[in-house]
């Protein structure tokens, strides 16, 4: 989904470009939109207990920040406009307006917690000798 390090305006500007900036409200863009990608920034950091800087988030920890800020925006654009008519992102379609926006939201919402989950997983084996 994403290559390098990645920063604050690095995330508004990728979900920008799926949504749409004519689709984003003024009341939501600038300044809003990046605190919304700085609090989920700050969201990932507690769920993971790793320190993330926003100037410098680490590739693993996009693909999770990117969905959440989006499900947010999704949820502010509703509240704000009363939605979008037709919103694509990636193989998920939905045409109608707000209701959409929030069936987007929640799944990408989900998609980013099943994401940090696996980051949390680990692998620890032991070595065991025994005798008789």
């Amino acid at each position: 989904m994403t290559s390098g390090i990645w920063n604050t305006g690095s995330v508004v500007d990728f979900i920008a470009g799926i949504i749409g900036w004519s689709n984003i409200p003024t009341s939501v863009s600038g300044t809003t939109f990046s605190n919304i990608v700085e609090q989920e920034i700050n969201f990932v950091e507690l769920y993971t207990t790793d320190t993330i800087d926003s100037s410098a988030i680490p590739e693993k920890y996009q693909p999770s920040i990117i969905k959440l800020a989006q499900a947010d925006i999704l949820l502010s654009i509703d509240t704000q406009q009363g939605g979008i008519n037709n919103v694509s992102l990636g193989e998920l379609s939905i045409a109608g307006g707000q209701s959409s926006n929030s069936a987007i939201a929640k799944q990408l919402k989900e998609e980013a917690i099943l994401r940090l989950k696996e980051l949390q997983r680990t692998v620890r084996m032991k070595r065991v000798i025994g005798g008789i």
